[in-house]
């Protein structure tokens, strides 16, 4: 399982490194083809659905959690029931979505009446019936997925993933040079997606040779998993909130195309926060089983802290890198009207650092059956992030909504929350944060020297964008192995270098 876990998370990088590439790209070709406005209304449609996936209950967590659980300890007859059960429960959450998904769809005109044109109002209208039947697909098939994630088989969840990220603009682009349009995307994606629902369906038949069947309806395992599950449900629709709730805003109270340049940064947002998944993705089932066997906080909070240095690697670089030169890859990339993206990546990146940094402790917190504070402070702050949004969105458009949505994630997730798990979690915040501050002393001067070389020597082109990064990335990682990494990381180091360089020859 060990290996398992080491090769999926090696692959998740692979998948963020080929997802970056085709998103980048793919986002580029289709603000070109598609156009600003009707770009932004392919986001807004999506933004919409994607709070409909929140309808899980947080289940499919549960289920990871509750199958490794039931898994380490040899109760296969309680896992069967629950496999068979959530089967049941999944099919019917699917029907509600579907009929939710068709009292938006509609009704797209009353809410966005004001700010779409006739014609945007109709498009719409077909993107969302798309989406709607994708999302009840979805909720239908989910079981698997939670299945294969709770039986650690990451490198197989890993590499449908990446296969994913490739088919989407492979398919699609070619569609739109000639002449698809943001309802073509809506349908690809939808294809794309069912596709790899099925082939976890077939993986967990064929592989682990696991036929989910209804048993029954066991009162007692319905009831551990809905009190375990209904707090990290509150936790989505807090995350579904917090990411998705400014680009609805815009839509209402500033149009299309706030929403368009909101988008292009939240996706190089988002392209920096799915490193956080690299690490916490794969820890929940082993976390899990750790619970289970009742080992000591010791060593749990010695894999958190091995685990955060190392995403505290990889997120500072990708940060400081983006600061230093994403200016003009964003005027490159997205083009002079969807400049004030750049703005918009690096609040949203700035207040999500650190949370990125800590994701395992969620996992903990998940493991621990210590949710629920966390669940109820962050649906608060959800609220309080659509208050502040509102006004900011209103009078300063784009950059205006990410401060807002940075403010509060910075108050929930960092100060309040981080508290909170030193004194409730038994999770050591205190290591945690002298671990962090050393590692950021120690990582900067990079990012400065490469700063001051840019002041005296300013960027000219794209060219120049690939040489300050590489100057920088170069001295970064020199600082890293010189003046931070400990012996094991030293050690993780060499051996992936020399596989790679075993390759080579």
């Amino acid at each position: 399982m060990h290996k398992e876990r080491r090769a999926g998370a090696l692959l998740s990088y692979v998948y963020i490194i080929v997802n970056t590439l085709t998103v980048l790209i793919y986002q580029k070709v289709v603000l070109v083809v598609l156009g600003e406005s009707e770009y932004g209304l392919y986001q807004l449609a999506a933004s919409i659905i994607n709070y409909m996936s929140v309808m899980d209950l947080g289940f499919n967590s549960g289920i990871v959690n509750y199958t490794a659980k039931y898994n380490a300890c040899g109760k296969k007859s309680d896992m069967e029931k629950l496999h068979g059960m959530f089967k049941m429960i999944f099919y019917g959450i699917g029907a509600v979505a579907v009929i939710v998904g068709i009292v938006l769809t509609l009704n797209v005109e009353t809410f966005f009446g004001a700010s779409m044109t006739a014609v945007e109002i109709e498009k719409s209208r077909y993107i969302m019936a798309v989406l709607t039947v994708n999302m009840g697909l979805t909720f239908a098939l989910s079981i698997y997925n939670a299945i294969i994630i709770a039986h650690e088989k990451f490198v197989f969840v890993k590499l449908l993933t990446i296969l994913r990220s490739v088919l989407n603009p492979l398919i699609m682009l070619p569609l739109l040079l000639v002449g698809g349009d943001s309802i073509i995307m809506v349908v690809v994606l939808s294809g794309v997606n069912v596709f790899c629902l099925l082939m976890n369906l077939i993986y967990t038949r064929t592989k682990l040779r696991i036929k989910v069947r209804f048993l029954g309806f066991d009162k007692q395992i319905f009831k551990e998993i809905f009190s375990y599950s209904i707090f990290i449900f509150l936790a989505e629709i807090v995350d579904k909130v917090n990411w998705s709730v400014d680009q609805i805003i815009l839509g209402i109270v500033s149009g299309t195309k706030n929403v368009a340049v909101y988008s292009v940064g939240a996706t190089y947002n988002q392209l920096v926060t799915a490193l956080s998944g690299c690490i916490s993705g794969v820890m929940l089932p082993g976390i899990a089983s750790m619970v289970a066997k009742k080992e000591s906080d010791e060593k749990i909070n010695a894999l958190f802290i091995k685990s955060s240095r190392i995403q505290v690697y990889t997120i500072f670089l990708v940060f400081c890198g983006f600061a230093l030169v994403g200016r003009e890859f964003v005027l490159w990339h997205a083009g002079k009207e969807c400049f004030g993206a750049f703005y918009v990546a690096l609040i949203l990146m700035g207040g999500a650092m650190i949370p990125i940094t800590q994701t395992v402790a969620i996992e903990i917190v998940k493991a621990k059956d210590k949710f629920k504070f966390r669940a109820i402070l962050l649906f608060f702050m959800a609220i309080a992030n659509v208050g502040i949004s509102i006004p900011l969105a209103m009078f300063f458009g784009s950059i205006g909504s990410a401060v807002g949505t940075a403010v509060t994630l910075l108050l929930a997730n960092v100060i309040i929350i981080n508290i909170y798990y030193q004194k409730k979690c038994g999770i050591d915040m205190i290591s945690y944060w002298k671990t962090f501050l050393s590692m950021i002393a120690r990582l900067a001067p990079s990012a400065v020297a490469v700063f001051v070389i840019k002041h005296f020597i300013p960027l000219s082109g794209l060219a120049d964008v690939f040489v300050y990064g590489a100057l920088f990335v170069v001295l970064y990682c020199i600082s890293a192995y010189f003046l931070v990494m400990n012996s094991f990381e030293k050690e993780l180091t060499h051996k992936y270098l020399k596989k790679v360089f075993r390759i080579k020859k």
